[in-house]
């Protein structure tokens, strides 16, 4: 009588995850935190940056307005004195006034400009001119 070879056994199946799985998972897992750790991080930059060029346009805009309503003609130079040009925030303005008279003109030329306190926050720097003639 002849034997029957033994029909060939196979291993027991291993219940979880082989070393190599589980590394390949935490390295596709690392990357995708770091990815999107820099789109949040970019995001808020952003929307900081937004919020700062937004309070330098309003200030450069309630400078234009105060020049707007400015009593006296004469006396327009004065926005450029310290006082009218405190620095709110970290944001600094300076407004410039001009007189021009040539050609039988007589207008004034106020330059508002907003930058901040700190270098290469705000740029470029807020800028708004208005020309206002004599009454």
């Amino acid at each position: 009588m002849r034997r029957r070879p033994a029909p060939p056994t196979r291993p027991a199946p291993r219940d979880g995850f082989t070393l190599v799985e589980v590394m390949m998972a935490m390295v596709i897992l690392v990357i995708c935190i770091v990815v999107l750790g820099q789109g949040s991080l970019r995001f808020s930059r952003g929307v900081a940056d937004t919020s700062l060029r937004a309070r330098a346009q309003a200030l450069a805009d309630a400078q234009i307005a105060m020049a707007r309503t400015w009593p006296t003609y004469a006396t327009l130079e004065n926005l450029s004195l310290t006082a009218y040009n405190e620095s709110i925030d970290g944001l600094v303005r300076t407004t410039s006034v001009t007189a021009d008279t040539l050609g039988g003109r007589n207008v004034k030329r106020l330059v508002v400009t907003v930058r901040s306190a700190r270098a290469g926050a705000l740029a470029p720097d807020v800028v708004r001119a208005i020309t206002v003639a004599a009454p």
